[in-house]
C-alpha cells in the first residue's frame, strides 16, 4: 500500500538512474540570526546502483538534530494505511468505468494488460488507487525501487528519536480520496495515456534533480499532464505552506534540523524555499 500511495505521485518524487554520475541534488540553508534548518528534495524510487549521497549531505544529516520527513513509510506507517484502507473500504464506492468515455476505454484496456491488470479488476478500486496500481507496476517494470529511494534508506537508518514527520500517509490517503471523482478520473486517464513516455520523462526529471537545476524540474514538473492546478494546489502548494509554519518554529526554537521531503516542494514559485526567503530568513545554496 504505502509503494502504491508514494508511485502516485510520480511528479513529485522522480526516479534516479545509474547513467548519472557525480550526481549533486539540491541542498539549501535556511537561517536567522541564531539558528538553521537544511533541505534536501527527497527522491522516492531509485534505480539499484545508484549515488545520491554526497559527503556535504552526509555531513549534514550528522549535524542535524533530527530529520523531517513528509510522512512515516516504515511499519508503523504502513500499519496507519491499513487502518486508514479498512475505514474507507466501509465507504460504497461509487461505479466510475462510465466517467473513463468510450473514446478512451480501448487505450485503457490496451495499457493495462502488459501490466498485468484488467480494467474490472481496477474499477474495484477508486481512480486515485487504479491510477497508484498501474503507476506503481510500469515504474518496478523499469527498474525502479520504492526500497531504494532516499526516504526509505534514510528512515532505516536513523533512530526513531532522530526522525519526525510533518504528517501521516494515512492524512495523505485522504486529500487524494477527498478530491471529486471527476478529477480523479481525467487523472486516471492522463497517468494511463502517459505510460509510454513514463521512462524520457523520468529521465529528464532524474537530470535536473541530480545536476540540481531547480527552474528546469519544476518546469518539467509543470508539464505533467495529471499536475493540474487544482491538483497542484492540494498536493504542493498547501502542504508547502502548512509546513513552512512547522519550520518557523524550528527556527524559533534554535532547532538544527535536516527537511527530506519531494523534490518538487523546494522548486520554483510557492516552494518551501521560496516562502521562507519571503518571510525573510537568509536561504542559501550549499550544493
Amino acid at each position: 500500500m504505502t509503494a502504491r500511495l508514494q508511485s502516485l505521485f510520480l511528479a513529485l518524487l522522480l526516479a534516479a538512474t545509474p547513467a548519472i554520475s557525480n550526481a549533486a541534488p539540491a541542498l539549501w540553508q535556511v537561517s536567522d540570526t541564531d539558528s538553521k534548518v537544511w533541505f534536501f528534495g527527497s527522491i522516492h524510487v531509485l534505480k539499484p546502483g545508484v549515488e545520491w549521497r554526497t559527503p556535504l549531505f552526509d555531513q549534514t544529516l550528522k549535524a542535524a538534530d533530527q530529520v523531517y520527513f513528509e510522512a512515516d513509510i516504515g511499519p508503523l506507517g504502513q500499519l496507519g494505511l491499513v487502518i486508514q484502507s479498512l475505514k474507507m473500504s466501509l465507504n460504497k464506492q461509487e461505479p466510475w468505468s462510465a466517467r473513463i468515455g468510450a473514446t478512451h476505454m480501448s487505450d485503457v484496456i490496451e495499457a493495462v494488460v502488459p501490466l498485468g491488470f484488467t480494467l474490472p479488476q481496477l474499477l474495484n478500486y477508486p481512480p486515485w488507487l487504479a491510477e497508484a496500481m498501474v503507476e506503481e507496476a510500469a515504474v518496478e517494470k523499469h527498474g525502479y525501487q520504492p526500497a531504494l529511494g532516499v526516504d526509505s534508506i534514510l528512515q532505516g537508518e536513523l533512530p526513531k528519536e532522530r526522525k519526525a514527520y510533518f504528517e501521516t500517509a494515512a492524512q495523505q490517503m485522504e486529500m487524494l480520496a477527498g478530491e471529486p471523482l471527476d478529477r480523479q478520473v481525467m487523472r486516471f486517464v492522463a497517468g494511463v495515456d502517459g505510460l509510454e513516455k513514463m521512462p524520457e520523462q523520468l529521465d529528464a526529471m532524474t537530470a535536473a534533480w541530480a545536476e540540481g537545476k531547480g527552474d528546469d524540474l519544476a518546469s518539467q514538473i509543470a508539464d505533467d499532464p495529471t499536475m493540474d492546478d487544482a491538483f497542484a494546489q492540494m498536493m504542493v502548494r498547501d502542504r508547502n505552506a502548512k509546513w513552512v509554519t512547522t519550520i518557523k518554529g524550528l527556527l524559533a526554537d534554535n532547532r538544527r534540523d535536516l527537511v527530506v521531503v519531494g523534490a518538487a516542494h523546494l522548486s520554483g514559485d510557492g516552494s518551501v524555499i521560496d516562502l521562507l526567503a519571503k518571510a525573510g530568513f537568509t536561504v542559501q545554496r550549499i550544493q
